[in-house]
């Protein structure tokens, strides 16, 4: 809080004109500064736009649409649509993840069984537009004893309601964890 404080009248043998608000000098540092932030080294020479590549559509590359590289859309190299190669998303930045309808559970096999096997299987898999999961891959196997064959067995199985980008279903790169536990 400030007080304003009367100050004691002086007097001057020749009177100054005293202006009668007090003002009081602050180091102040301005809100917007004006400083402007550049991308890239400090020897590099200043960049005249975020795309300088005969693309369309703000892409890096000769691609058409906000990608990076050859194809067409919001991916990254070769191919339509999103993601990685074109035409698979990941979950994540306006891309849903796609929803289980039905799965089927695995089966163990009589090895396994019989030497009580427990673990779990890591699958890597694309879930298509049409809820229909392909490109099925072991990232974390149990393989000693058939296990890994029987979670894909199952995983091909599923489906699901199909991840969307806004409304448009669109193929979504997912992860399905597959345990393997004895009762």
């Amino acid at each position: 809080m400030t007080l304003p404080v009367a100050r004691a009248e002086r007097v001057v043998p020749n009177p100054v004109e005293v202006p009668s608000e007090q003002r009081v000098a602050i180091d102040a540092i301005p809100l917007m500064s004006g400083t402007k932030y550049a991308m890239g080294t400090p020897e590099a020479p200043p960049s005249l736009g975020f795309s300088q590549v005969p693309g369309v559509g703000g892409d890096v590359g000769t691609g058409v649409g906000s990608g990076i590289g050859s194809g067409t859309g919001a991916g990254f190299g070769e191919g339509s649509g999103g993601g990685f190669g074109g035409g698979v998303y990941r979950p994540g930045n306006g891309v849903t993840a796609p929803t289980v309808l039905s799965q089927a559970r695995p089966n163990y096999t009589p090895d396994a069984m019989r030497r009580r096997i427990q673990g779990t299987v890591v699958l890597e898999m694309i879930v298509g537009a049409d809820g229909v999961p392909y490109d099925l891959r072991v990232v974390r196997s149990l393989d000693e004893h058939g296990l890994d064959d029987e979670a894909i067995k199952a995983a091909r199985q599923w489906r699901f309601n199909p991840g969307r980008r806004g409304e448009t279903p669109v193929d979504v790169l997912v992860i399905l964890v597959i345990d393997f536990h004895m009762r």
